[in-house]
């Protein structure tokens, strides 16, 4: 009878067939893990009741605002926001820490009832905000920048926080004037987030609002490539668009039935985003922000006429005297009632409010709604960014929306079963 001789280099190409064979179908049959999305909501002092606040279905919160002690009010005059007011008479050691107001500070320190209702909540102060003065002499000095960041970490150590958000609006242009800027804010924001990096640690979560302009991402506010490094991750203000003659507040997509009239005005969403790729930062970096409200455009305020005869139609309902947030009054009293109109931008992928006057369709405002809000939900997940940032808590009036954007990212696993 004939032996059956097998070669050893046969045998070993054999085995290795087999192996490969194994791993291959152990990959396929492996779960791929999920992707993990943020939703960042911000809370306003004034709107947040710590006890009732539902926490369940965000990652992480922003309580906003912490301030800095400054003396800005010297060269600028009295400050007419009261939202970022610091005492005047404070003691010269303070310069460039934060401030908390009584009610920020009582909040902070009852933050275990929001871990309680999610223990794997994030808690972030968030410092500055549209008007806040001092970040950039806070940032002048390695001996400010010092000071400033160990005022973070002691903060962050007091209560228990789980890292810093910087609201700096914004380097270099000071928002248009509002507060004190100078041409090295560039390079020293750059500066302070090292020291703060430092400061509170790698541990420690550090991430700044950015602004959708194109002027803070191609690195002529700040040193932008510098730092993302820096940051675990960024919050983009793709929203507050309705300047100049843009119409809409925060458009995902130029519209084609409303379009600017100036091109340096044609903001939307996805071109923010792109910008950000453009210019180095990871998507997973990225934040789409959200504003919960409504807003009339620049554009529709500044036609005397058209805004005279809009604002009498908006009175005659109690717009303007109902206190109820912007998204209720939108419902309650706009959409399809007293004379106004719901409409859809098919390439804008957002709602609005629409009227009839002076012969004419006219554009009133846009909103978010829940059509708008699967649209960017949708966008992040096709473009694989971080998540959603919101503004804020507050307006959000029933909890629709933030329950929506759970369930559409699958927070904290809410999403919906197959």
């Amino acid at each position: 009878m004939m032996k059956r001789i097998f070669h050893p280099s046969i045998l070993s190409v054999a085995m290795i067939a087999i192996a490969v064979d194994l791993a291959f179908s152990s990959a396929l049959t492996k779960p791929i893990a999920k992707k993990e999305y943020r939703n960042v909501g911000y809370v306003f002092h004034k709107n947040c009741d710590i006890n009732t606040l539902d926490v369940t279905k965000i990652t992480h919160l922003n309580y906003s605002f912490g301030l800095i002690y400054n003396r800005e009010y010297e060269a600028l005059g009295n400050e007419t926001n009261p939202d970022v007011i610091v005492p005047h008479d404070f003691d010269d050691s303070l310069l460039h820490t934060i401030y908390l107001s009584d009610k920020v500070e009582s909040d902070l320190s009852r933050i275990y009832i929001l871990k309680e209702k999610n223990p794997v909540l994030k808690i972030l102060l968030s410092v500055g905000g549209w008007g806040c003065r001092g970040f950039s002499d806070a940032a002048a000095s390695n001996d400010a920048r010092k000071a400033f960041a160990q005022s973070c970490r002691k903060i962050i150590d007091r209560f228990g926080l789980d890292g810093i958000d910087l609201d700096w609006e914004y380097p270099v242009i000071g928002g248009w004037g509002s507060i004190k800027s100078r041409p090295e804010d560039k390079q020293n924001l750059t500066l302070l987030l090292k020291e703060v990096r430092k400061t509170i640690g790698n541990d420690k979560l550090l991430t700044i609002a950015g602004s959708p302009s194109v002027s803070f991402s191609n690195g002529e506010w700040i040193e932008f490539q510098n730092v993302i490094d820096l940051l675990d991750y960024i919050n983009i203000m793709t929203y507050d668009f309705g300047n100049g003659t843009c119409y809409f507040d925060s458009a995902l997509y130029p519209s084609k039935t409303w379009k600017t009239k100036s091109d340096h005005d044609d903001y939307n969403i996805d071109m923010a985003v792109k910008l950000y790729l453009k210019n180095g930062c990871p998507a997973e970096k990225i934040n789409v922000g959200i504003s919960f409200g409504a807003s009339i455009p620049k554009v529709v305020v500044s036609n005397n006429k058209l805004w005279k005869a809009i604002s009498k139609k908006l009175n005659t309902v109690g717009f303007f005297t109902s206190k109820d947030p912007l998204i209720k009054k939108v419902k309650d009293l706009l959409e399809d009632k007293n004379g106004f109109h719901k409409e859809w931008d098919e390439q804008a992928k957002t709602m609005y409010i629409s009227t009839d006057l002076l012969n004419v369709r006219q554009f009133v405002m846009s909103y978010i709604e829940p059509q708008g809000l699967s649209e960017r939900t949708k966008y992040i997940k096709d473009n694989n960014l971080g998540g959603i940032m919101f503004w804020e808590f507050g307006a959000d009036y029933d909890n629709s929306l933030v329950s929506q954007i759970a369930r559409e990212l699958d927070i904290n696993r809410l999403g919906e079963k197959p």
